[in-house]
């Protein structure tokens, strides 16, 4: 039996084994139009990296993922053991019947079981809707109801099954809505990342992720957006966050997707690919006269009439590191226009979105209006 000795090769086969599967449901053209979604990047979303299997798992690897993880992993809170309950531990006759899941999840649906605890409900992020909570701001931004499709930010999906190739099927081959489900994106039960965050094609295989928390936040306090910040060592020691939204945007990043001619002009909006080859930073386009270092280094004037956007920082795996202002490192990547989850705006933008796409948030780099 072949030995797989990275988490690169594995990640490989995984994908090929999908791959494979997707083309005998597809018709020629439409495998043809897969091929040029997918760009000249071979093999696997995940193909970089060489850490051995198993390695990227530790608890010395990795920063505290808070709750799902060790001591506070209760198996009670999410399923049961014979589908039935007849008292409580008090030995109080409690009548109760649980229907079957697989499982045995207390509800039928895991984004249901999810929200029974992550909406609505005090001294748990609140993900759904108004914050029961009262932050100022949650870092990743929240979603609107299950199932309701919605044009400010990911759709929450019931029947979302988390087979490999059925990601895919989500987004290509005509499906016409797409949809994330919460253990897409999280682990249920711990993984010692940030927010339990994982690739969802390959979970086991995730790497360290850079979202640093602010010394002293504790709480609910680690998820304001003024307390968590973002850094990149652009291997699997620590990838950028966005790193694992790859999976299913894997056409928005790259070298190949943002600058195809390779001429140094992007063609399509650089976001940070340290997987890929397209680390990118506020200063570069400065000798085209696209952007301004120094207009984002003094923080002041066109499209800072809102809060500084997020950015992630090349090199920075603590917190004071990756809040440094410094136009040759900040890069700009996903998080630095879109909350993850979604946000009150169109597109989920970090930003307040006033009649159309105003300056706002845009000009904190490009400053067209002028300071």
């Amino acid at each position: 039996m072949l030995h797989l000795a990275s988490a690169a090769a594995q990640r490989l086969v995984r994908f090929t084994l999908v791959l494979l599967a997707g083309l005998v449901l597809l018709a020629p053209d439409a495998g043809a139009q897969r091929r040029r979604d997918s760009g000249n990047n071979s093999g696997s979303i995940h193909r970089g990296g060489s850490m051995p299997l198993g390695g990227m798992n530790t608890k010395q690897a990795k920063a505290s993922g808070g709750y799902h993880n060790d001591g506070s992993l209760l198996c009670g809170d999410c399923h049961v053991m014979h589908a039935s309950q007849q008292h409580d531990y008090a030995g109080n006759w409690h009548p109760q019947t649980y229907t079957p899941t697989e499982n045995l999840l207390k509800s039928q649906d895991p984004v249901d079981l999810c929200l029974s605890c992550h909406d609505n409900m005090y001294g748990v992020p609140d993900v759904l809707g108004n914050d029961v909570n009262s932050l100022s701001e949650r870092s990743a931004g929240f979603f609107d109801l299950v199932d309701v499709s919605n044009p400010r930010g990911h759709d929450l999906g019931r029947n979302l099954l988390p087979a490999p190739w059925e990601y895919c099927g989500r987004c290509h081959w005509g499906a016409t809505q797409p949809k994330v489900t919460c253990i897409d994106c999280h682990n249920p039960h711990g993984n010692h990342n940030p927010r339990n965050l994982q690739w969802a094609s390959y979970p086991e295989g995730t790497p360290p992720l850079g979202i640093l928390t602010r010394p002293g936040a504790t709480g609910l306090d680690k998820f304001e957006r003024d307390n968590t910040a973002y850094g990149t060592l652009d291997s699997d020691v620590l990838r950028e966050p966005t790193n694992m939204c790859l999976d299913c945007h894997h056409v928005f990043t790259g070298e190949w997707n943002n600058d195809p001619d390779g001429n140094g002009i992007h063609s399509l909006h650089p976001s940070y690919d340290s997987e890929r080859g397209d680390p990118n930073s506020i200063s570069q386009g400065v000798a085209n006269g696209t952007t301004s270092g120094v207009h984002w280094s003094g923080g002041t004037g066109s499209g800072f009439d809102t809060a500084r956007v997020p950015v992630v920082v090349r090199g920075a795996a603590d917190f004071a590191s990756a809040t440094f202002v410094d136009p040759t490192t900040n890069g700009v990547f996903c998080l630095s226009c879109h909350k993850a989850h979604g946000s009150a705006s169109a597109f989920g933008l970090i930003w307040q979105v006033q009649g159309d796409l105003t300056p706002r948030g845009c000009d904190q780099c490009h400053d067209r209006v002028g300071s």
